[in-house]
């Protein structure tokens, strides 16, 4: 009586989160502008990553606007927002 090896099937671990589109993430990050100025501020990353279900949101706003902050403004804007999309994307974070 020993182990079928066709049986067997390796693990395979489960992402902690599905993957929601980039279009869904946009959505996310522009209702997170609170003060409507078109552009996201630290704390308003803070904010959108917390929605997304970071375990540490602080940390994903400084990585996130060390990745998509091109003109070192310490602000995403507009023009930005794509890098900090694929960002988040990449991560694979949900709307929560």
């Amino acid at each position: 009586m020993g182990v079928n090896v066709k049986d067997y099937k390796p693990h395979q671990p489960k992402l902690p989160v599905s993957r929601q589109t980039e279009e869904q993430l946009r959505a996310i990050f522009m209702e997170s502008d609170i003060n409507k100025d078109g552009v996201l501020s630290k704390k308003e990353l803070k904010q959108a990553f917390g929605r997304l279900g970071a375990l540490i949101p602080s940390f994903r706003a400084y990585r996130g606007l060390h990745h998509a902050d091109a003109n070192h403004d310490g602000v995403v804007d507009k023009d930005e927002l794509d890098d900090l999309i694929k960002y988040a994307y990449r991560l694979g974070y949900k709307v929560t």
